[in-house]
């Protein structure tokens, strides 16, 4: 009894487990737009955003980073509902991002707030 009971215990665990890598993330490294999110590294150089939501809208980021003290400004290729991608930025780092939802029968998609000013103090 106790082997079944310790056996239910590990499968619900690694079950647990298994749903959280799917998980939006947490903390202030994550912006949202709705159930679609992004987050960030630590020290800027890299992102990751996903498209959480089953509504036919593909999701990109726009965001800000530095290279050679000039900000930038660009968008990352769209994703679709249940993938993520990722981007890094491999000569300069993040400033600021915000998650974007489009919407395909408008002229005007969805906005996710921006993370704010500065997303790395570098």
């Amino acid at each position: 009894m106790r082997r079944r009971i310790i056996t239910a215990l590990s499968a619900l665990a690694l079950t647990a487990a298994s749903a959280g890598l799917w998980a939006a993330p947490a903390g202030a490294s994550a912006v949202y737009q709705g159930d679609d999110w992004a987050t960030h590294s630590y020290d800027g150089t890299w992102f990751t955003y996903c498209d959480a939501e089953d509504d036919n809208h593909s999701v990109w980021v726009g965001y800000y980073y530095y290279v050679n003290s000039l900000s930038n400004y660009t968008t990352a290729t769209p994703v679709t509902y249940g993938h993520c991608e990722s981007e890094s930025l491999n000569l300069g780092y993040l400033v600021d991002l915000r998650v974007v939802e489009d919407n395909p029968y408008s002229g005007t998609n969805f906005y996710g707030p921006w993370h704010g000013y500065p997303v790395v103090d570098n």
